[in-house]
């Protein structure tokens, strides 16, 4: 080995079925933004995910590489098998790429390239990291379905299939714990980054794109459009807030099962206008919209981190989020942030309208909240402990399997 094993570039497969530009949820800017802060840090990083749209199989981005691949049943409406599909493609790809490249370790994100992630690491005879982004259990406040079932028997599995986890709170870990008997020791909370790149000046004006918000104070929430990330709240606190929709307005972005059917209900609500679902929004716009809130606002019932949150925190915007899972250490309520009662429209309304009748002391809580959530939460930091969780899983797995500690991280090692 020629330095050690801080100093020594490090291969590492990373298996995620969501990457840009395929965002389905914070999976996919979490991975983005991880992968991009390892590759700057003297790390060879290999993306393996599915391909979307006409996306390229392979590119290289900076310093690290995209590979990608569409399910062996690309076309399947079965969301299991489509993904069963996705793993056995995942895994021919994988074993096409270590020909030519000895990987030092795979590192796998929640349930869904778990199969994958455990086979290529028992083929390639190197260690696997999971990180735990949430759990079926906590999104659904139990296990009710088969499906739920299903996904259940998957994530438990990869808990103690892989060497180490890594989960993004406390809370997580606990839930983990809880959930599936994993020993404490086997688990690292690595909180998430605050903003996955710097907010560059854009070439566009938002009220241009969303003429509506023109003139009035802008209510912002951004998140995948299931029932856990509490838009029902948020649509009925709009509701008690009707009388100022000359001034003010909500626009919620991104994309999910529900979106149609909340949209069906602000019609029927008559606030047509007054609360726009806006559906998926790229990167330019998303942080346009993010810059221009007055109000951000997250009433998740169940949110292991809250990483919109924490971007909207580092925005500068005075920021509500709902006391619960990760988020409830986010924020100092009053002092960088404010909190509400999870399913409390009432809550999320008091607050609101302190925040527009209170609009210097709203202002200097946003700015105390972006320089608390820049402290804490950093994507460097956060790969600076990811990096230092792989040594010590590369240098347990070679001790496990009684490998010569010369021959860990060597390119001759397969």
């Amino acid at each position: 080995m020629k330095g050690s094993q801080n100093q020594k570039e490090k291969i590492i497969l990373m298996l995620s079925w969501e990457y840009p530009p395929h965002i389905i949820g914070g999976l996919a800017r979490h991975v983005h933004a991880l992968t991009t802060e390892l590759a700057s840090s003297n790390q060879q990083i290999h993306v393996l995910t599915s391909k979307p749209f006409d996306s390229q199989e392979y590119e290289k981005q900076g310093a690290f590489h995209i590979h990608r691949v569409n399910p062996i049943n690309d076309q399947d409406p079965d969301f299991l098998s489509w993904m069963a599909g996705l793993n056995l493609a995942v895994i021919e790809e994988a074993l096409i790429i270590a020909k030519h490249i000895a990987f030092d370790a795979v590192h796998t994100h929640d349930w869904m390239t778990g199969p994958a992630a455990e086979f290529i690491s028992k083929s390639l005879d190197v260690p696997l990291i999971a990180t735990i982004h949430g759990t079926e259990f906590g999104r659904n406040k139990g296990i009710f379905s088969e499906l739920q079932q299903f996904i259940f028997k998957k994530e438990n599995e990869l808990c103690h299939s892989a060497d180490e986890l890594i989960v993004c709170s406390d809370f997580m870990e606990e839930e983990i714990i809880r959930l599936f008997k994993v020993p404490k020791n086997k688990i690292t909370v690595i909180p998430n980054g605050a903003m996955p790149e710097k907010m560059e000046k854009l070439e566009f004006n938002i009220e241009e794109i969303y003429p509506f918000i023109t003139g009035r104070k802008l209510v912002f929430s951004i998140g995948r459009i299931v029932k856990e990330k509490g838009f029902r709240t948020l649509i009925a606190a709009a509701d008690l807030l009707r009388h100022k929709a000359d001034d003010l307005c909500f626009v919620i972005a991104g994309n999910g099962p529900l979106l149609e059917g909340y949209r069906e209900k602000v019609t029927e609500l008559g606030l047509d206008g007054f609360i726009n679902f806006i559906g998926f929004v790229n990167e330019e716009i998303r942080t346009s919209l993010m810059r221009r809130a007055d109000i951000a606002v997250f009433a998740s019932s169940y949110e292991p981190f809250g990483l919109a949150a924490a971007e909207a925190l580092s925005a500068g915007v005075p920021t509500v989020v709902a006391k619960t899972g990760g988020m409830q250490t986010l924020v100092e309520d009053f002092n960088t942030g404010f909190y509400m009662q999870p399913g409390s429209e009432k809550s999320l309304v008091h607050i609101i309208n302190w925040i527009l009748e209170n609009e210097a002391l709203a202002e200097e809580i946003g700015q105390n909240g972006m320089l608390s959530v820049n402290e804490k939460f950093s994507w460097a930091q956060n790969a600076k402990t990811t990096d230092t969780l792989y040594i010590k899983a590369i240098s347990n797995y070679c001790q496990k399997e009684g490998i010569n500690e010369d021959e860990c991280l060597s390119p001759n090692r397969q």
